[in-house]
């Protein structure tokens, strides 16, 4: 059998704990977004436990959302949370081919995770309806000076890629044919507990980052225009 570190990112409680530490980023997304969920197919790359298309379906009011994650733990446990809602899950390392056409794709701190970054940006290409949105929020990249000591810290333990910066994400998906813009995230308050997760910082350096350095970066696929005459 395997164990639970095959099952989970690092352990079924903490993985729990990471998805509620998550919520207050959740929520500062939709308040950064430009785009109306209502009625949408949305796409969770790197799901985790399901929490935030439950969110989005409880709260959005999408039409439907499909989740995946290599953890297969963490997955399992999402279709279990999910109940009747039209939420779908699927444990897998990159997009599952048969899944596509989504109006709306969200990431969560998960870029930094993906060693193939130009596979990614391709997959996602392809996973999109044209003019679709991926919407990725990313705070552990080389501007982000807080979290590259932390990278640093981890990057064998977690076997992490190499730190990207966020000019090279955005070129990388910009190569792909993907329209790019970023923003800040439309924060509220930020919990005044630090992640546990080996991270030493002051409270104003914790609060810095999320405000100034967590970013919220848009890759937009090219609508279909019509050859027809008006």
């Amino acid at each position: 059998m395997s164990n639970e570190s095959d099952q989970y990112w690092r352990s079924a409680a903490e993985d729990e704990s990471m998805q509620g530490a998550h919520e207050f980023v959740w929520k500062a997304t939709l308040q950064t977004i430009d785009v109306d969920l209502q009625g949408k197919r949305v796409l969770d790359v790197g799901c985790n436990r399901g929490g935030f298309l439950r969110l989005l379906y409880d709260q959005g009011e999408i039409a439907e959302g499909f989740g995946y994650d290599p953890a297969a733990g963490a997955v399992e446990d999402a279709s279990r949370l999910a109940g009747q809602r039209p939420i779908f899950f699927k444990v897998a390392d990159t997009i599952p081919e048969e899944w596509s056409e989504f109006e709306v794709a969200f990431s969560h701190g998960v870029i930094y995770l993906i060693h193939d970054l130009i596979g990614h940006a391709r997959g996602m290409y392809r996973a999109l309806a044209a003019g679709g949105s991926y919407y990725a929020s990313i705070g552990v990249h080389a501007d982000s000076p807080l979290l590259v000591g932390w990278h640093h810290d981890h990057v064998d333990e977690l076997k992490l890629p190499r730190l990207y910066s966020v000019d090279e994400v955005m070129s990388v998906f910009s190569d792909i044919g993907f329209e790019c813009a970023a923003a800040r995230l439309q924060m509220g308050f930020v919990p005044a507990v630090l992640p546990e997760v080996g991270l030493t910082a002051r409270l104003v350096e914790w609060l810095d980052y999320n405000y100034e350095r967590k970013l919220l970066l848009r890759f937009t696929k090219r609508a279909k225009h019509s050859t027809g005459q008006h």
